[in-house]
């Protein structure tokens, strides 16, 4: 996906994904260009959908005078669009950083601050801890693992109310007892 440019002013409420507006991307500054990498919104959509919670985006594009205000670095990925600095209300950076690891193992940038995570596109693969206030570079983000098939059928079952155990379930150690009632209560549910 390229990266696009548009007017704050013009297109500030249009929406370029399910939950993202071209609005949440601009400069801090006041300035109206904004640079946006189709790439980076159906990143932070993924991670969105994933957590089933609102996305902050505390900064994304950001012209080069406002990056050198900010500290940034001077080949922020901040300056072509490609990046954001995002919170989600009640997760923890690095519980977003292990989610975003999971969805580009092999290229982008994460990086975990104290309050906030640092997402972007770019094509070569970097990642670095900066929650002490230095930066240091680290090998990566691992942690997350995606739900097996067993723990999504058993989450379904919780939701309409079959099962009330669902870490008893998910374990795999069920007696034949234990499966028969289940039979039972999903049937009386049908």
């Amino acid at each position: 996906m390229s990266v696009k440019s548009y007017s704050k002013r013009q297109s500030g409420g249009v929406k370029l994904s399910a939950n993202f507006t071209v609005a949440e991307f601009a400069c801090h500054d006041g300035s109206d260009t904004v640079m946006i990498s189709g790439e980076l919104v159906a990143l932070l959509q993924k991670i969105r959908d994933h957590f089933g919670k609102p996305v902050t985006i505390n900064s994304a594009y950001r012209t080069t005078a406002w990056n050198s205000k900010q500290g940034g670095a001077p080949k922020s990925q901040h300056l072509l669009g490609m990046a954001a600095d995002i919170t989600i209300s009640g997760v923890p950076p690095l519980a977003v950083a292990q989610y975003a690891e999971f969805l580009q193992p092999k290229a982008g940038g994460i990086g975990v601050y104290q309050s906030f995570t640092h997402v972007d596109v770019r094509a070569v693969r970097t990642r670095w801890d900066s929650r002490s206030g230095s930066e240091k570079a680290v090998p990566g983000w691992p942690g997350y693992t995606e739900a097996s098939e067993l723990d999504k059928a058993v989450d379904r079952l919780v939701a309409a109310g079959v099962i009330d155990s669902p870490d008893r379930w998910k374990s795999g150690n069920w007696t034949k007892r234990a499966v028969e009632l289940l039979i039972i209560k999903m049937a009386a549910k049908v």
